[in-house]
């Protein structure tokens, strides 16, 4: 994954997520693949200020206010493992600038991003509330929200029965009992019910790669497909931005995590 692909990745809910929806996935009856989510974290005070600056900064496309939130140790990093594009050399500012497509790698001045800078993928972030303790102390939160699977072995199995030769499978897990409904907004009674879980998604509603999906659809365990709300579910293997709690009891952005 490169940084200037960013936009085009499911980052939380507010990408897109139809290209990678679009994957050709045998529907048939496969193991559930159980999850256990993260321990998650209710923001305090603090945190709550600095995710409202956040969005404004965001909103506003306010770069200075943005780049006020970097925290002075911010690091790049895939899968907790720091990527081959992070500067040491270079201070917090740079490497960020890099990664949301401010500034290309190698450069010393803005500009020259292609699609740069990657707002959207800044919005995807400050519009998702859901967020885990990273550490056990809770000075370092994440989100999306992000969960383990209980036993890889079934996924694999899982993965193997539903992929075709020439595709992967999309998975999300959902945030807690979901209903899964015949059609998106459909009211009539649900076609199944999914525990906390993580279930291939076979398309998103709607298919429209200018607006953020509502509905995302997701196939059962039993081989039956069915709809649920896109804010019941995260990717299982997703991009995370997390902050880091200062001595003063500040919050900023410190961590940057691609997934691989």
């Amino acid at each position: 994954m490169r940084a200037h692909l960013l936009p085009t990745i499911a980052l939380g809910l507010a990408v897109t997520v139809h290209a990678a929806a679009r994957a050709d996935v045998k529907t048939v009856p496969y193991p559930e693949v159980k999850v256990k989510l993260s321990e998650s974290y209710k923001p305090d005070a603090a945190f709550q200020k600095m995710q409202a600056a956040f969005a404004g900064a965001v909103a506003k496309k306010d770069a200075a206010a943005l780049l006020a939130l970097v925290g002075p140790t911010f690091v790049w990093t895939m899968n907790g493992a720091l990527v081959d594009k992070f500067d040491m050399g270079r201070d917090a500012i740079h490497n960020f600038k890099v990664v949301f497509g401010f500034r290309e790698y190698g450069k010393n001045a803005d500009g020259g991003v292609e699609d740069g800078p990657f707002w959207d993928s800044l919005a995807a972030f400050a519009d998702d509330k859901s967020y885990y303790k990273a550490d056990e102390a809770g000075n370092l939160v994440c989100g999306p929200m992000s969960a383990e699977v209980a036993d890889d072995d079934v996924l694999e199995k899982a993965g193997n029965r539903l992929a075709s030769d020439d595709s992967e499978v999309n998975w999300y897990f959902t945030l807690g009992e979901t209903a899964v409904a015949k059609a998106p907004n459909d009211k009539g009674p649900p076609v199944g019910k999914l525990g906390i879980a993580a279930v291939p998604v076979l398309k998103a509603f709607p298919e429209s790669d200018d607006q953020s999906p509502t509905h995302l659809q997701v196939l059962l365990p039993s081989g039956k497909t069915g709809w649920i709300a896109a804010s019941a579910a995260r990717p299982l293997n997703g991009n995370r931005l997390c902050y880091a709690k200062t001595a003063g009891g500040d919050w900023k952005i410190a961590n940057f995590d691609e997934a691989e």
